[in-house]
């Protein structure tokens, strides 16, 4: 593992606030006493420590500000273990396949508010077509 590597892993873990850095976990600490798989392994542990706590927060109240603390901490934490697995910062997101026919062409809207669309003849209905220019009729 290199330099390069456990410096964009440590990057991933590295959160900036008004009066600093702060590091969620320093990973150089780590790697100098215990072995990269060791604290991949130990990041992994934690990861599931903090999936528990975000389910205990779900559960309790879910309109709590510290549950997008976790999220944001357990996203910076899985993109950290990634890259260390990896060897490499991970920068490709897997993205559907356009076909090369659409691709490159534009859709026209209809500007009429859509009204051909939602109103437009119905050929499985045997009933008229209803417009919403037209009033209901009320029975008193």
């Amino acid at each position: 593992m290199t330099k390069q590597v456990i410096l964009e892993a440590q990057e991933y873990l590295t959160i900036e606030k008004d009066d600093g850095y702060k590091r969620i976990i320093d990973i150089y600490a780590l790697i100098k006493r215990h072995g990269p798989n060791e604290v991949v392994r130990f990041l992994k542990d934690y990861l599931r420590d903090k999936e528990k706590g975000l389910k205990s927060l779900i559960l309790i109240d879910k309109t709590q500000s510290r549950i997008d603390q976790y999220v944001a901490t357990m996203f910076r934490m899985h993109m950290a273990i990634k890259t260390l697995e990896e060897g490499k910062e991970v920068k490709s997101i897997a993205w559907p396949k356009q076909r090369a026919k659409e691709s490159g062409q534009l859709h026209t809207r209809n500007r009429g508010n859509h009204s051909r669309a939602r109103f437009g003849e119905n050929r499985s209905n045997d009933a008229p077509d209803r417009f919403p220019c037209e009033q209901a009729q009320r029975v008193a």
